[in-house]
């Protein structure tokens, strides 16, 4: 399947001397690469900036229900929808409603096989089912990241066919998965250290130990409620209590001490050491996705949708 061009804005920057010392860059370096500005967009993708977590929501939410319909145009029912999951939680973007329930996520290791497939289906078209769903296994395509990464993923089937209506091809889906977390992972050592970052991180810890959790740092406090909850029984669907009390009081501590405002403040001044291609590739993906929630918000004119594919034989 052809990779549809990336249309992203390029600006070049011109300038790097101070007042005093002007001297004509271009000439001194000829090849130098234009290196492209952020677009707002990009910028706030890569940091998660509000209402992304929404945002996620109404992409999956769209993704579910054209697969759905594409199910149903084979002859089959689709699970439902997970809902909250531990996917939307972040340690400096914490979710609460993901906290109460799930805590850090440890146990959310996603549906059950039976679970995958619709109540009452006969074993014997599992295997079409699952087809229907994800496709031929020897279609796939990979993306290749410009830090050296590389995802596989398909291109035929429901699952698919529900992302190609929402971002335009597989490769682009698959960007807007990918390219902001390579972003994100490239700068996120930098906003820790930032003196800002460190002074609010500084707070959440005096805020954990006034509520009788002394933990010095974010990752203490999900080690120690992972060892406290290994082996611990839980409620269908929730996690061991002791992880949720440690999970949620984190996520409200992040929350009273603004880490999520910190994050917005110091994060642009580090994405701009990305590399050019991570700019490029940063700026095309975040285009891919807003195009995509004009489609996703837009969702109930899209009509049924099947793919090319028989339907399975009965």
């Amino acid at each position: 399947m052809a990779t549809p061009a990336v249309a992203a804005a390029v600006v070049a920057v011109l300038a790097f001397g101070s007042a005093g010392c002007v001297r004509a860059q271009s000439a001194e370096r000829p090849d130098r690469a234009a290196v492209p500005a952020l677009s707002q967009a990009a910028v706030d993708l890569a940091l998660r900036t509000s209402p992304y977590r929404e945002d996620q929501r109404t992409l999956r939410r769209a993704e579910d229900e054209l697969t759905r319909r594409c199910m149903a145009g084979h002859g089959f029912g689709h699970p439902a929808a997970s809902g909250t999951t531990a996917r939307d939680d972040d340690p400096w973007h914490p979710d609460p409603e993901v906290r109460r329930t799930l805590g850090y996520g440890f146990s959310d290791t996603g549906p059950s096989p039976d679970d995958q497939y619709p109540p009452g289906l006969p074993a014997a078209k599992r295997g079409s089912y699952a087809r229907a769903l994800t496709g031929d296994p020897g279609q796939r395509a990979t993306l290749r990241l410009s830090s050296g990464p590389k995802f596989t993923f398909a291109t035929t089937g429901c699952i698919a066919q529900s992302r190609i209506r929402l971002f335009g091809d597989v490769m682009a889906a698959a960007s807007v998965s990918y390219v902001p977390q390579e972003a994100y992972n490239a700068v996120h050592g930098r906003i820790a250290d930032d003196a800002t970052m460190r002074r609010a991180l500084g707070n959440w810890a005096t805020c954990m130990k006034k509520r009788g959790l002394p933990f010095a740092s974010m990752e203490d406090a999900r080690a120690a409620a992972a060892r406290r909850s290994h082996g611990v029984p839980s409620a269908q669907g929730a996690a061991p209590r002791e992880e949720v009390r440690i999970a949620e009081a984190d996520a409200e501590c992040a929350v009273a001490v603004d880490l999520p405002g910190v994050v917005d403040r110091v994060g642009p001044r580090y994405l701009h050491e990305l590399s050019v291609e991570q700019r490029r590739d940063l700026n095309a993906a975040a285009q891919f996705r807003l195009e995509a929630l004009q489609r996703a918000r837009g969702l109930q004119d899209v009509q049924p949708h099947t793919t090319a594919t028989p339907p399975p034989s009965p």
